[in-house]
């Protein structure tokens, strides 16, 4: 069977880029900054390779979960911005382009840098663009319970208050300080509407304290 266009030119071999404070989504990008030799390995590494990179959670000891290797099965194909180098380190943006399922984690090679195969058929949803806002769900509600709880907690929401319902949801769910556990069953969420689910339900259990109900109102005749 051909591969799907959308997709056929997309590199089925990934240099991978563990990160643990932050998770890249499709429709998303993140600056960071490297500072950690071994990481600025990996993104020279992928940059001669024409700029892609494989970003993924590495899993703990102690996790039964993942592909059996040393990474999650599930990661986010992302494309480098080179931004240049200052005091910190290597500056670059990472565009989230569509998630990947690691097929294979490849032997090390004499650079000892992570690889991987990867497939993305189940995922062609992510290049689908942004799309319709799920049906059943309130975001613009939602956003205004996190806004609020920001205010509460630290005088002012920041830029969420200026930032459009959806992207307020993806800005959380990329930045909240969950577990790597929590953080890969957003990235696994089969839509946006079980992202919202995922995301209201963790922020319940860790900083709210009830889910924030996002469903409309119950129409009365």
């Amino acid at each position: 069977m051909n591969p799907d266009p959308r997709i056929s030119s997309l590199p089925t071999t990934l240099h991978l880029l563990p990160l643990e404070s932050l998770l890249l989504l499709p429709e998303t990008a993140i600056p960071v900054t490297i500072t950690d030799f071994a990481a600025r390995s990996i993104v020279e590494a992928a940059l001669a390779a024409g700029g892609y990179i494989g970003v993924i959670q590495e899993i703990s000891a102690d996790s039964p979960a993942g592909s059996g290797g040393r990474f999650y099965s599930v990661g986010c194909l992302g494309h480098i911005v080179d931004l240049g180098r200052d005091g910190e380190g290597q500056r670059i943006l990472l565009e989230g382009l569509i998630r990947f399922r690691v097929r294979t984690e490849l032997p090390r090679e004499r650079d000892s840098l992570p690889r991987a195969a990867v497939v993305y058929d189940e995922f062609l949803q992510d290049l689908a663009g942004v799309g319709e806002e799920p049906t059943g769900w309130d975001l613009e509600l939602f956003k205004e319970k996190i806004v609020e709880f920001g205010r509460q907690q630290f005088g002012t929401a920041g830029i969420l208050e200026s930032m459009s319902s959806r992207q307020v949801v993806l800005f959380m769910a990329q930045t909240a300080p969950f577990t790597p556990a929590e953080k890969q069953a957003l990235l696994e969420s089969g839509s946006l509407r079980d992202l919202v689910d995922t995301l209201a339900r963790l922020l319940s259990l860790n900083y709210l304290t009830t889910t924030p109900d996002t469903s409309p109102p119950t129409a009365v005749n």
